[in-house]
């Protein structure tokens, strides 16, 4: 029987191990503190995991990453160098972005910005009409989630262009990719939707001169990572009329400090990195069907190239 010690921040670990039981009662998943044979183990998962775990189980060979997020676990110094790290492709994830973004981008799209302000001041207006052909949105990162975002926008007939570092192809999306194309890619954006990944390249990639690239009156959507956007540089857009508005979910620091001056901006919208969660059934069945594979000798998809930082 293979045994995984499983590594949580909270207090779901019962909750993934009790999944894991369910869907795999031939893994012996267990809370990595109760394990007895600790040089027996070789395969972790983890979310964010603290440097006690990994001198508890010297011999481990893989982890299995509780998210799609690995820029966590890659900075993480105590993270053996010679292991295998895999991500959750999904997880469920996707159908949470597709909704979020959804939301937020009909907002703008539908006008409610202009109605929420007209309101307050008891005005009636009608704003004029548009086409959605004519609402050009671009998603800024092209992975599992990006992609899926990019076919899914299509149903509202929107616009829907993409960038990538490298080159795409998905039906009916205009696919961008390398710094060369980043600026034609922001000149054509009318909404601004970031799903990158947090490598050194895309660090702070959310910047003035980027921003400034967008036509005025466009939007941004940031639910990558807070570290890709430089906050006070949108703040200084959104000052200047620059920017018509902005959605945020991730945040440089975690909880967002009271005093941040996002807080009260009246062009910025903010949700507490809950754009999407892992959920149990999908996590769980991504991870032991990958890990099965391992066992196999096959090679699953969701391996980490720690060189790209995904």
């Amino acid at each position: 029987m293979i045994t995984c010690a499983l590594y949580t921040e909270d207090e779901s670990v019962e909750h993934w191990q009790m999944e894991f039981n369910r869907q795999f009662p031939h893994l012996n998943v267990q809370n990595w503190q109760h394990i007895n044979n600790p040089e027996q183990v070789k395969y972790g998962i983890v979310w964010k995991p603290n440097e006690d775990f990994f001198e508890r189980f010297p011999n481990l060979t893989t982890l299995f990453n509780l998210g799609a997020g690995v820029d966590a676990i890659l900075k993480n110094a105590a993270v053996p160098k010679h292991i295998d790290i895999y991500r959750i492709e999904d997880g469920g994830m996707a159908a949470q972005m597709n909704q979020y973004f959804s939301y937020f981008l009909l907002h703008y799209f539908r006008d409610m910005d202009y109605y929420q302000q007209q309101q307050s001041l008891n005005h009636w207006q009608v704003q004029p009409f548009k086409a959605a052909s004519n609402f050009r949105v671009g998603i800024l990162g092209l992975g599992q989630l990006g992609a899926k975002l990019a076919q899914h926008l299509q149903c509202y007939g929107f616009d829907v262009a993409g960038w990538s570092r490298n080159t795409k192809h998905l039906n009916g999306v205009t696919c961008y990719a390398g710094a060369q194309q980043l600026e034609p890619f922001l000149n054509r954006t009318d909404a601004l939707c970031c799903l990158l990944p947090l490598t050194p390249d895309t660090l702070g990639i959310l910047n003035h001169k980027n921003l400034s690239k967008l036509p005025n009156g466009a939007v941004v959507i940031n639910a990558g990572r807070g570290e890709h956007l430089m906050a006070y540089d949108l703040i200084q857009l959104l000052d200047e009329n620059h920017l018509r508005g902005a959605v945020l979910d991730v945040y440089q620091q975690e909880p967002l400090p009271v005093a941040h001056p996002l807080w009260q901006h009246p062009r910025v919208m903010m949700t507490p990195h809950s754009s999407a969660q892992s959920e149990y059934e999908p996590c769980v069945k991504s991870i032991g069907n990958t890990l099965q594979a391992i066992a196999n000798n096959q090679a699953p998809s969701g391996l980490v190239d720690r060189s790209q930082g995904y």
